[in-house]
């Protein structure tokens, strides 16, 4: 997601496009702790992943653009990651595609 057309605003790099969050937290740290192995499992990986772009909708108003690309890549990282969550046990299994329209 980094590397895509709004990957710039993702990573631990680009500072400017956040506003101050009462939990930092940005891709390149959820990448750090993963090659870490500091998830337990793949649904606190992809609580942090939605996290960062929960924090991106809530703390930028509607009218930026840091908001629009976060809910596109919110949306986008929940169609990649319901595979590995269909693989889970089912008492494992969260539902969070709906997360996506949270704050609309």
């Amino acid at each position: 997601m980094k590397t895509g057309q709004y990957g710039w605003g993702w990573h631990s790099e680009n500072k400017s496009t956040f506003t101050d969050k009462p939990i930092l937290l940005d891709l390149g740290l959820v990448k750090l702790n993963l090659s870490k192995n500091m998830y337990s499992s793949p649904l606190d990986f992809a609580s942090d992943v939605r996290l960062v772009f929960e924090n991106a909708r809530l703390y930028n108003p509607k009218t930026d653009e840091v908001h629009g690309m976060a809910h596109q890549l919110l949306f986008y990282f929940e169609m990649l990651f319901r595979p590995i969550q269909a693989k889970l046990p089912t008492n494992q299994r969260v539902n969070e595609f709906s997360a996506v329209y949270e704050f609309d």
